[in-house]
């Protein structure tokens, strides 16, 4: 497994955000979706990473910094 800081190009990771967010939107409140779209974490301070096994996309996760010491 390799994972690795992503710049969110890729279509398996476009294919992975919309079906997450599609699912959230539809299983929860909308005040309890807590997902960003590509446009939001393309955003300043947000890291994403994801994780592959060669080409499969395995999983991905995004932190926003909030200060040097905080993260969200």
């Amino acid at each position: 497994m390799k994972i690795e800081v992503d710049d969110l190009s890729r279509p398996a990771i476009h294919a992975l955000l919309n079906e997450h967010l599609q699912n959230m939107y539809e299983l929860s409140p909308p005040e309890s979706v807590h997902a960003l779209d590509l446009e939001k974490l393309r955003k300043p301070g947000i890291t994403f990473w994801s994780a592959w096994d060669g080409s499969l996309l395995l999983g991905c996760g995004a932190l926003k910094e909030l200060d040097t010491r905080h993260g969200k």
